[in-house]
Formats: C-alpha cells, sequence, structure tokens
C-alpha cells in the first residue's frame, strides 16, 4: 500500500473526503473550520496521509494531531474527527477570485485521478462551492 503526507487539512461530509491544500496562511484551516461548523468532521489539520488502495484514496491523521485544529486568534482547538475516509474531492485554495465558468479539473495523486476545484477560500461563498462541487461528485460517481 503506498502512502504519502501531503500539506493540507480534511474533512468528510457525508461519506466524502475533501482534502484542501495550499500555501500556508491561505486559509486551509479556516475553511475547515467553517465545513465543520456546517456539519463536516474533521479528518486532519495540516498534514493528512493519504493511503493508495485498490478502490481509491483513504484519508488519515499523523497520530500526534487526531482531533487537533489549529484556529487562528484562538489556537489549538479539540474536536471530533474520523480517519480512514475515501478521497472524493480536492480543493486547491488561491489568493485571489478564480475563473468564473472553469472547466472540470482533475488532479492526480499517487497515480489516481480526483476530481478538483480551485477557490478563494477566504469568500463566504466558499462553503458552499465545496458542498455543491461534492454533489456534483456524487452525481456523476
Amino acid at each position: 500500500m503506498k502512502s504519502k503526507k501531503f500539506h493540507s487539512t480534511s474533512v468528510v461530509i457525508e461519506d466524502c473526503g475533501i482534502m484542501i491544500v495550499g500555501d500556508s496562511g491561505c486559509g486551509k484551516s479556516d475553511l475547515a473550520l467553517r465545513l465543520i461548523d456546517s456539519g463536516a468532521t474533521l479528518i486532519s489539520d495540516d498534514v493528512t496521509i493519504c493511503k493508495k488502495r485498490i478502490n481509491g484514496i483513504f484519508l488519515y491523521s499523523p497520530k500526534e494531531t487526531k482531533g487537533l485544529l489549529e484556529v487562528r486568534e484562538i489556537g489549538i482547538i479539540t474536536v471530533p474527527f474520523i480517519e480512514n475516509v475515501k478521497l472524493s474531492l480536492l480543493v486547491e485554495l488561491i489568493d485571489k477570485e478564480g475563473e468564473r465558468m472553469p472547466e472540470k479539473k482533475k488532479k492526480i495523486l499517487l497515480g489516481v485521478k480526483i476530481p478538483k476545484i480551485q477557490i478563494f477560500g477566504k469568500n463566504p461563498s466558499s462553503v458552499a462551492k465545496v458542498k455543491f462541487k461534492l454533489n456534483e461528485v456524487r452525481e456523476i460517481s
């Protein structure tokens, strides 16, 4: 089983794993906090371990940070978490507004094609955008 660590924060909505990537300070943990506030569950903050299996990539947290989320202006908080969730969507945070009508994107991780969106994570609408894209991915699967 192939595995790799990524500088990312991951959450799960229902049974779909979402991995959030981007530069330091771009809002990965903040978007995760807002998703958690709207019903998601944390998988990992800051580092996600991706393990490739026959049926996809599964997400885990390093043992040192299980259930911990860094929240700027508050510090590190403890939240419920889950692991061993199949990756369904990659969210790449960018530092400005994205394309108005983007083409469907995919990213190859550990040899597996994963649906991907690029969003400005600090927009108030970013939680809704992630959920809409996740619903679209579910309909296609």
